[in-house]
């Protein structure tokens, strides 16, 4: 019994002895992919804005993240405001390598990015509540374009990989006079640029016009048409619209689907697969940033709207069910129109919009009840939107979606 006992006393140290080994050899193997890393400087283009903006920031947010995960081994220059790529130049710009990662809207690309382009029109699916809209809409967005085969072989095409993309709040109409009713919107000229606004704008009997974005302020003003579809968020930012436009139409349009932000494929390939899962976590860190910034851009333009002095609230319950039924058709209507890449649009179609449900009913469970489309729990939702905190959601789509998204 004692020769027994001295015997598993040594089995025992041999096993723990192997034990270290195999956990300092698994260390030695976890810091190899790192010392072999060579230094390298990535080119980061974008289009919409500088690093104090609401893509900016979550994306210096994320390169700071990759840059310390290297020990410095991978630092970022960056080019913003259209500084290397404007929003036309950055598909075919970082597919060669002019900038290693950029901002792409797909569907200023029909011809090159049509599976990405055909999606857009899933925008449509959306409450109008802002809160629903960017977390639940943002979340099914960025489900489906690092998930659907179609859209990632597409980029793949243009020596893209897809890291994240996001939804902005749906828009509404901003107006030079009060619009009340279906009435009142009749015969008006909105602008409104791409069929999945003008359609909407079209349903509720006004003219959709297009107009340049830099003659949009002076358009509303002398009164060459009279609403601009759009966020509430340019009362605040961007054209300050307050004094042109301080009739506030919170009717729903569609959500402007899906920015997305893309890495040239011969850099994504030349990194270690560590690295590789490390970019795309943080790139789903970066998207909560990015929606919890949409919820402080729109919470600046509900100061105003809640104060109710400078911007005034119409009254949409006429306007809203025509525009919810019109979006409704369009996103089922879309199966007919689906690139041929798409074996099952329906499908597609289908999964989408139980995924907004789906992260529309972890939104409610957390507290955050869709708002009604009346003038006082627009004004309500709007004063509440500073208290959202979507830490929660977010850590509910990492446990859920994201081990589904590393390589």
């Amino acid at each position: 019994m004692k020769h027994t006992g001295i015997l598993a006393g040594l089995a025992a140290s041999t096993i723990a002895a192997a034990g270290f080994l195999a956990t300092g050899s698994a260390a030695q193997a976890e810091q190899a992919w790192l010392e072999d890393l060579e230094p390298r400087v990535l080119r980061l283009a974008d289009f919409s804005g500088d690093q104090t903006a609401n893509f900016g920031r979550a994306m210096v947010v994320w390169q700071e993240a990759v840059t310390e995960f290297t020990d410095g081994r991978i630092t970022f220059e960056n080019y913003w405001s259209s500084s290397l790529l404007n929003a036309m130049d950055s598909l075919r710009g970082v597919g060669d390598g002019v900038a290693d990662i950029g901002l792409i809207i797909p569907s200023y690309f029909p011809q090159e990015l049509p599976v990405g382009s055909w999606l857009f029109g899933l925008g449509g699916a959306l409450s109008g509540s802002t809160v629903h809209d960017v977390a639940a809409g943002g979340a099914a967005a960025l489900e489906t374009i690092l998930t659907l085969e179609p859209v990632t072989e597409e980029y793949a095409r243009h020596n893209l990989v897809v890291m994240q993309g996001t939804s902005t709040p749906a828009y509404n109409l901003l107006c030079n006079r009060p619009i009340n009713s279906l009435d009142d919107a009749r015969g008006l000229r909105a602008r409104a640029i791409g069929a999945v606004w003008s359609d909407t704008v079209e349903a509720l009997g006004m003219t959709p016009v297009s107009i340049a974005w830099n003659e949009a302020y002076e358009g509303l003003q002398r009164g060459v048409f009279e609403c601009m579809v759009i966020n509430p968020n340019q009362y605040a930012d961007g054209l300050i619209l307050k004094d042109v436009a301080p009739e506030y139409v919170p009717v729903t349009l569609a959500q402007l689907q899906s920015s997305t932000w893309v890495m040239n494929m011969d850099t994504w390939n030349s990194f270690p697969v560590e690295l590789q899962t490390f970019m795309v976590e943080e790139s789903v860190r970066a998207a909560y940033n990015i929606w919890q910034g949409y919820l402080e851009i729109e919470a600046r333009a509900g100061d105003l709207i809640a104060a109710g002095e400078e911007v005034r609230v119409n009254d949409v319950s006429e306007l809203e069910p025509v525009a919810a039924a019109q979006r409704a058709e369009a996103v089922q209507a879309l199966a007919q129109s689906a690139p041929a890449a798409v074996d099952d649009p329906q499908a597609v179609i289908d999964t989408y919009l139980e995924r907004i449900a789906y992260w529309t009913g972890v939104l409610e469970e957390q507290g955050y009840p869709v708002a009604d489309r009346t003038p006082e729990a627009i004004i309500e939702a709007f004063a509440g939107l500073r208290d959202v905190d979507l830490s929660g959601f977010f850590e509910r789509f990492n446990q859920e979606v994201t081990p589904n998204l590393l390589p």
